[in-house]
């Protein structure tokens, strides 16, 4: 009886002790952890500093999406304060907005993103011919030999056209030996650029912040692959012009300039202008025959 007793006492004094334990090391790694935190964020201010602020930088950030060509307007814009590790090379500090206006996107930018000095442009100095040309076309010229081949000459560099090709041939009836006229219409190219008529190039966006400094982390001076135009402060004709030059891909400006090639009365093109901001295809039929216009009876 006591034996049961003393051994029951005994099992007792163990559980305890283990309790005890237990507590101990628990209190032990609370107080190793707070250790390991405080060493972490307490000592070099690394946290203290980052809540305080410490480093960031009020940018220029987009408000919406800007797509390539855009020029760039002040409800485009707006600031946002950025801490040092986000902020992205060639960034403009929030001091730099207004010199961003006037400027033209040349690559795409969204809503939220800092605005980089590599995705604007000011095309000061770009007033050449080959600065017009888009990535991927090439520049060529044809002659005007009639005002209204070019609709009447009113149409400005930076206006959009279609392309209709004009054949006027003759073809003989096997069966009869009828000659008849070979008359033929087509689309040769669809929402055109005019580059430049005659001696007078698109007219660029141009520079209007000469001295404007952009943030110390800064490079490159921008990417200059696209364009902008703005209105001419005079309105100009060109019914006396010689040429016209037209943005085109290389196989479309060959087949242009075969058309070019050809006598007057055998061959023609006509330029269609297109409203501002209409980019549509034209739909249906593309090419039209001498029965389109005197149906076969």
């Amino acid at each position: 009886m006591n034996r049961s007793i003393a051994a029951a006492s005994s099992s007792s004094n163990r559980n305890r002790g283990v309790l005890l334990l237990a507590a101990v090391f628990g209190v032990l790694s609370a107080l190793l952890m707070f250790a390991f935190l405080s060493s972490r964020g307490g000592d070099d201010g690394v946290q203290d500093a980052l809540d305080a602020g410490a480093g960031a930088e009020s940018v220029v950030v987009l408000t919406k999406n800007v797509n390539v060509g855009d020029k760039i307007t002040t409800d485009m814009l707006g600031t946002k304060t950025i801490p040092a590790a986000g902020i992205v090379d060639g960034y403009y500090k929030d001091s730099d907005l207004t010199s961003l206006v006037g400027k033209v996107a040349t690559a795409p930018m969204y809503a939220g993103e800092q605005v980089l000095v590599a995705k604007v442009s000011t095309y000061e100095g770009q007033d050449s011919i080959t600065w017009k040309v888009p990535e991927g076309m090439r520049g060529i010229s044809v002659q005007v030999p009639h005002e209204s081949w070019i609709a009447s000459g009113l149409p400005q560099p930076g206006d959009r056209v279609d392309i209709l090709g004009i054949t006027v041939l003759m073809k003989v009836d096997p069966l009869t030996g009828e000659e008849k006229p070979d008359l033929m219409a087509g689309y040769l190219a669809q929402d055109v650029a005019i580059l430049a008529i005659a001696q007078t190039v698109v007219r660029t966006v141009p520079k209007i912040d000469a001295n404007a400094k952009t943030g110390d982390k800064s490079t490159g001076t921008g990417i200059e692959q696209s364009q902008a135009t703005i209105p001419e402060q005079e309105v100009t004709t060109y019914e006396k012009s010689v040429s016209i030059t037209l943005a085109l891909p290389p196989d479309l400006a060959a087949k242009l300039a075969l058309l070019d090639a050809m006598e007057d009365n055998a061959g023609q093109y006509r330029l269609l202008v297109r409203q501002k901001g209409d980019a549509e295809p034209i739909p249906g039929k593309q090419i039209y025959s001498y029965e389109d216009i005197f149906p076969v009876r």
